[in-house]
């Protein structure tokens, strides 16, 4: 004899059904939104490891004559190619076209360091909008900006700590402070070379100093090793500044 199901029964069926398949879709959503997720931050990984590209961009103390970057290059690994478009007496308005260049290049990071030809040319507050106008083109083109403060002149005082060259009443602690200040405003990492480059100056001392000249009287530019020595104060910040970088940098 075939027994008929009350009907609480057949509600109790139903509601369970209705559990199951709202259980299913669930289940379904789920995991469509994290499969995109995980292959997004798979890729980004990807990326890193396989082989980022920084930018540099700014004047002779960055340039490949005689500036940090060659230095700054050969202290990455082989995974990270290093672009320097920085020229001897670039100001921000002498490479803007070349900026333009270094983007289509499309590297991961750009890193910007102007400040000792500006100084001749405008004041800190052209100099902080000139800056901005750098910075949001490179956010515009899908590249995280770093922006870094001149390093410091080595110029020294009768009691062996570093003075600031004054050029037309101003001097690069006025336009460090710019780049800092347009960095917090723009929200892009910010490393204060000239502030860091200071103190490492004023604790090594003139004597060790004098090694970083490119020539004996050239205390703004760098030897080999005067290169490799910021290249080395850059890395350090940059561990803490960018961590996306941190594993590719010795």
């Amino acid at each position: 004899m075939r027994t008929i199901p009350c009907r609480r029964h057949l509600t109790a069926r139903l509601m369970d059904g209705v559990g199951n398949r709202e259980r299913m879709i669930k289940k379904t959503i789920i995991a469509f939104c994290i499969v995109p997720i995980c292959t997004l931050m798979l890729q980004s990984v990807q990326a890193v490891e396989e082989g980022s590209t920084v930018g540099l961009i700014g004047d002779s103390t960055v340039a490949n004559t005689y500036g940090w970057g060659p230095a700054f290059a050969a202290k990455l690994t082989g995974k990270v190619k290093v672009l320097n478009f920085a020229k001897n007496g670039a100001t921000l308005d002498s490479l803007s076209k070349t900026l333009d260049k270094l983007i289509e290049s499309n590297p991961s990071f750009i890193l910007v360091q102007f400040g000792h030809n500006d100084m001749k040319q405008y004041d800190p507050d052209a100099y902080g909008r000139k800056l901005g106008d750098y910075l949001k083109r490179i956010k515009n083109g899908g590249i995280q900006a770093v922006v870094l403060s001149s390093v410091t002149r080595r110029d020294f005082d009768g009691h062996g700590k570093i003075k600031p060259r004054v050029i037309q009443g101003r001097t690069l602690a006025d336009y460090a402070q710019a780049a800092r200040k347009k960095a917090l405003e723009m929200e892009v990492p910010f490393i204060d070379l000239y502030s860091i480059s200071i103190k490492h100056h004023n604790k090594i001392g003139p004597e060790k100093s004098s090694t970083y000249d490119f020539t004996p009287d050239d205390r703004t530019h760098f030897s080999k090793v005067g290169a490799i020595e910021i290249a080395i104060l850059i890395i350090d910040e940059l561990k803490i500044s960018v961590p996306a970088l941190a594993k590719h940098l010795k």
